[in-house]
C-alpha cells in the first residue's frame, strides 16, 4: 500500500515537473519536529500549487470591466464635504472662479497642489480645466469645500503649465477643492479677460498674446489646428470694431455681444445640433451664422472663414449706438 502511494507520487511529481507546464511549483509541507510527536506519513507528501496563467489586467481592461459593471461609462463622484449656509450666486457656465485644490492618485498618493502658490482663476465651461473637475466644480458657492473623483475618460489633459503634474493615466483622480470667490459672468468681466495690459482697450496683438497665453497656461488650444492666432485676432477685431479705429473698447464690446445674444435667442430652438455652447471668450467668433451653437461644419471651416470679412460686420443704426 505504501508503495503504491509513493508511486502515485513519483509520476505525479514527474509529470508536473516536466517543461510542458512551467507554471506549477512543488513545494514540501512543512514538516513538525516536535518532541515526542510521531511523525504522519502525509507529512511526508509534497504539495502541489498550480499558479494561474496569463499577464496581468491592463488599466484599459479594468476600466472596461468597471464600466461594464456600472452598466456604462464612469462618471464623476462628488462629496460635499461643507458648504455656507448663504449662497448668492452658485457657479456655473461662463463664471469666473478662483480657488485652491489638492489631487490624489487612486492610491491617494498626492500629486499636486495650488497651496503654497497662487490660486487657481479660470473660466468654467470653456475648456481651461480637465473636463471632469469643469463638471464636479459647477453649483459651488464661495468658501464651499468639495472633494471631487474624477474616472479616468474625464481626466485627460493636454500639458500646461497649471495642469503640468496632473498624471493623465490615473484609472481615478480625487481633488480637494476650496472655492474662493465665484464671480457670475458679466460684460465688464469678460473684456477685462481679454484685455491683457488693463488699458481698457482690446488690441490685435493682445489677442494673439491671449491666445498664446491659454496655450501655455491652461492647454487650451482651437479644436480646428489649422486656424492661426494673427489671422483669428484679426478677425475677432474687424468683429467688434464699431468706429474703425483697429481697436475695441468696453463699449463696443457690450454692443455686438447684445446683439449677436438677442440673435442666438431668436433663434433657439428644440432641434439637436451637433456641436457645443458658445464660448463666450476669443472663440465667440466661430458662430458664423448666430444662433449660440458652433457645429462641427463651422469648426471644420473656420481657418478658410477667418481669412474674409466677419460674416456679421458691426453696423448698427445712429440711434443703436
Amino acid at each position: 500500500m505504501f508503495r503504491s502511494i509513493v508511486v502515485h507520487l513519483f509520476f505525479i511529481t514527474s509529470i508536473f515537473s516536466s517543461d510542458i507546464c512551467a507554471n506549477v511549483v512543488e513545494t514540501e509541507a512543512p514538516i513538525l519536529h516536535e518532541i515526542g510527536r510521531k511523525r504522519k506519513l502525509e507529512d511526508s507528501i509534497p504539495v502541489i500549487e498550480i499558479r494561474g496563467e496569463g499577464q496581468p489586467m491592463t488599466a484599459a481592461q479594468i476600466r472596461q470591466l468597471e464600466e461594464l459593471s456600472n452598466g456604462g461609462p464612469l462618471d464623476i463622484k462628488i462629496e460635499k464635504t461643507w458648504r455656507p449656509v448663504d449662497c448668492p450666486h452658485a457657479a456655473k457656465r461662463k463664471d469666473f472662479i478662483t480657488f485652491h485644490y489638492k489631487a490624489f492618485t487612486e492610491a491617494n498618493k498626492k500629486c499636486d497642489q495650488s497651496y503654497g502658490s497662487e490660486p487657481i482663476r479660470i473660466q468654467l465651461g470653456v475648456g481651461m480645466i480637465i473636463p471632469g473637475l469643469d463638471k464636479g466644480i459647477r453649483g459651488m458657492c464661495d468658501t464651499e469645500l468639495r472633494k471631487i473623483q474624477v474616472p479616468y475618460r474625464l481626466s485627460r489633459k493636454k500639458k500646461s503649465k497649471v495642469w503640468k503634474n496632473i498624471p493623465n493615466d490615473e484609472h481615478w483622480l480625487t481633488f480637494n477643492i476650496e472655492m474662493l470667490t465665484v464671480e457670475p459672468w458679466s460684460f465688464d468681466l469678460q473684456f477685462n479677460f481679454l484685455d491683457i495690459n488693463k488699458d481698457t482697450l482690446i488690441t490685435e496683438n493682445e489677442l494673439v498674446k491671449f491666445q498664446e497665453n491659454l496655450k501655455k497656461n491652461f492647454g487650451k488650444t482651437w479644436s480646428n489646428e489649422n486656424i492661426d492666432y494673427v489671422i483669428a485676432a484679426k478677425y475677432y477685431i474687424r468683429y467688434f470694431d464699431v468706429d474703425g479705429n483697429g481697436k475695441v473698447d468696453l463699449k463696443e464690446f457690450r454692443r455686438v455681444m447684445e446683439r449677436d445674444m438677442a440673435a442666438m435667442a431668436a433663434a433657439k430652438s428644440d432641434k439637436k445640433i451637433e456641436g457645443r455652447k458658445r464660448d463666450p471668450s476669443i472663440a465667440w467668433i466661430l458662430d458664423f451664422n448666430n444662433d449660440g451653437i458652433v457645429s462641427l461644419a463651422e469648426i471644420d471651416g473656420a481657418d478658410e472663414i477667418l481669412e474674409g470679412e466677419p460674416t456679421i460686420l458691426p453696423i448698427f443704426a445712429k440711434d443703436e449706438l
